[in-house]
C-alpha cells in the first residue's frame, strides 16, 4: 500500500555505537544479532475537530503502510481544544488508536470522570493523586502479540503541583511484570529541560520517552546511549494556521490588550505529527526512531 498522501519524514535515527545517540555521519549501524521489532506509532496532541479529522483520514493507511503494531495518541485536546469526552475517546479508538494518553486538560470535561475507570486504555497522568479516577499506566497486547506498557506522566514546572513524575516513574516501572520489555512514556510537560532530564533519567529503562503539551514539534529525535528513543515534543495534530491550535486573531488580541478572551479552536492548516519507534521486543531497546508529518 502506498504511503498516505502528503506524508513526509526525516531520515530515521538508529542506534549507534559511540555517537551519543545521534548518527553524525548519517549512516545506520546494523544490529549484530537478529531481533524481532515491534513498531510503535505515537500521535501528538489531537486538537479539536481538525485534529480528529486528519487522524480519521490518515491513521488506517499509516498503520497499514508502516506495519504499525501499536498506536498511541494523546487526546487531551480532542474536545474543542480542551479535554476529551467519552464519545470522542470512542471515536479516536475507532480510527485505530489502541491507547489514548492525556495531560493537564484531562479533567476539563466532567463526563470523562466516570468513563476513566471503565476504559483502562484511556490514561490520565499517573502522578495525580491516586484517589482520582483512572490510571496512568496500561499494559496492552500489540498486533504482533507483544505485551507493551504505556505510561503517562505530567511535569510540574509551570504546571499543577502534583506528585514527582521522576519518582512516580520509578514506582510504575518497578511494578511492571518482568516480561513486559516494550515500554512507552508520554511525558506531558511545559519545560524542555524537564523533558530532557526525564529522557536521561529513563534511558535504558524504557523503550521511548516522547514529550507532549507545547504543541510545537522539536527536531531532537534520537536514540539515547542506553537504547531509549527520545523527542522533546511530538507536536500537535491539529490546525497550524493558528497559535498552538487557537484562532490566531484571538490570541493576538489577547497579547495586544491583556484583556480576557474566549479561546476558540482554529480550523485551517491541519497537520498530523507523530513518531514511529521500532523496538527490539526481546530487550526493549529502540532500534530506530523517526518523525512523521502529514499535511492536509
Amino acid at each position: 500500500m502506498e504511503k498516505p498522501e502528503g506524508a513526509r519524514r526525516v531520515p530515521p535515527y538508529v542506534l549507534g555505537s559511540n555517537d551519543g545517540g545521534r548518527n553524525g555521519d548519517g549512516g545506520a549501524l546494523l544490529l549484530v544479532f537478529p531481533c524481532v521489532l515491534t513498531n510503535l506509532l505515537f500521535i501528538g496532541d489531537i486538537f479539536a475537530s481538525p485534529g480528529r479529522n486528519i487522524v480519521a483520514r490518515h491513521l488506517p493507511g499509516l498503520i497499514a503502510s508502516e506495519n504499525i503494531h501499536l498506536t498511541i495518541a494523546n487526546g487531551e485536546n480532542a474536545a474543542g481544544g480542551f479535554g476529551i469526552t467519552p464519545a470522542l475517546a470512542d471515536e479516536i479508538f475507532s480510527y485505530g488508536a489502541d491507547v489514548i494518553t492525556t495531560g493537564n486538560h484531562v479533567w476539563d470535561k466532567r463526563e470523562i470522570y466516570d468513563y476513566l475507570p471503565r476504559q483502562p486504555r484511556l490514561l490520565r497522568p499517573a502522578n495525580y493523586p491516586p484517589n482520582l479516577p483512572g490510571s496512568g499506566v496500561a499494559i496492552v497486547e500489540a498486533r504482533d502479540g507483544v505485551s507493551c506498557a504505556v505510561l503517562n506522566l505530567q511535569g510540574r514546572t509551570y504546571m499543577t503541583a502534583i506528585d514527582c513524575p521522576f519518582r512516580k516513574s520509578d514506582e510504575l516501572l518497578a511494578a511492571l511484570p518482568p516480561h513486559v520489555k516494550v515500554r512507552f512514556v508520554d511525558f506531558h510537560a511545559e519545560l524542555t529541560s524537564e523533558k530532557v532530564a526525564m529522557g536521561w533519567y529513563l534511558d535504558g529503562r524504557v523503550s521511548a520517552v516522547v514529550g507532549t503539551h507545547t504543541h510545537i514539534p522539536t527536531a531532537d529525535t534520537r536514540i539515547l546511549p542506553q537504547g531509549t528513543a527520545y523527542q522533546t515534543d511530538c507536536g500537535m495534530t491539529g490546525p497550524y494556521h493558528g497559535v498552538i491550535g487557537v484562532e490566531k486573531d484571538i490570541v493576538i488580541q489577547k497579547f495586544l490588550t491583556q484583556m480576557p478572551v474566549k479561546m476558540e479552536a482554529a480550523r485551517q492548516g491541519a497537520e498530523l505529527h507523530g513518531v514511529i519507534v521500532e523496538v527490539d521486543e526481546g530487550t526493549g531497546r529502540a532500534a530506530a526512531v523517526r518523525r512523521v508529518e502529514i499535511i492536509g
